[in-house]
């Protein structure tokens, strides 16, 4: 049953890299599972978020070379932090994209640039300034005081 859910969650996901998205639409695509990783495409720019639970922390990576900008965020004391709001605002200044993770990844797929990255959780703000490289990807992790809320108490022992 187990292996069949993650075969499921890893098709979808693949699936979901796939589609396509008109401008200005906002199109999700969830797998059955309660907390399960979600690829949307908002104003042209396709993300996924999600990574709660060993099988889909799995599938997640399994599609990160897709993505130009990944992003993680934990707390200090290495576990993974969920529900973190998260704008990037692109070369030109303005905001594209505004969201909240699902869990403690969010990949992003961007064209290459600079963009400030700005994430909040626990009442804390960090701003990271990256540059994304469109033929490697940027990796950013962001850790937050351990008092930060929604922490997850597993952290994957492979990044």
């Amino acid at each position: 049953m187990k292996t069949a859910c993650r075969l499921t969650l890893i098709a979808v996901l693949i699936a979901a890299t796939s589609l396509d998205a008109s401008v200005g639409s906002a199109q999700t695509v969830a797998t059955p599972t309660e907390n399960a990783a979600t690829r949307t495409v908002r104003n042209g720019v396709a993300y996924i978020t999600g990574g709660v639970g060993s099988d889909e922390v799995a599938a997640m990576r399994s599609v990160a070379s897709q993505y130009s900008l990944r992003m993680t965020f934990l707390t200090q004391g290495g576990q993974f932090l969920s529900d973190v709001a998260v704008e990037i605002v692109g070369p030109s200044g303005a905001s594209v994209l505004n969201t909240s993770t699902l869990g403690p990844f969010l990949y992003v797929s961007l064209p290459m640039g600079r963009y400030q990255v700005a994430a909040y959780a626990a009442g804390t703000k960090q701003i990271r300034v990256v540059h994304v490289n469109a033929r490697q990807g940027t990796n950013v992790e962001f850790v937050f005081p351990a008092a930060a809320h929604q922490a997850m108490p597993l952290r994957a022992t492979s990044r």
